[in-house]
């Protein structure tokens, strides 16, 4: 198999557990927003609050790190 292909063929798996990372992070982000909104529409007492806050740093974090891990090709990437 010729390295252009192996190339293209390396880039097309790429692609596709990219697209799996973004799937993750939409759905992550609408739980988020989903969150905001519940925060907005109800009072909240401060604890209720601090949970939601943590549970939306967590989403947060795990959106920073799935894109991070999938955002570059490795082989453009030097």
């Amino acid at each position: 198999m010729p390295k252009n292909e192996d190339y293209l063929n390396s880039k097309l798996e790429w692609s596709q557990r990219r697209m799996d990372a973004l799937d993750q992070i939409e759905a992550k982000l609408k739980m988020m927003k989903k969150l905001a909104e519940f925060a907005r529409d109800y009072k909240l007492n401060s604890k209720q609050i601090e949970q939601i806050n943590a549970k939306l740093h967590r989403y947060r974090q795990e959106v920073i790190f799935l894109d991070e891990q999938s955002k570059t090709f490795w082989l453009d990437a030097h």
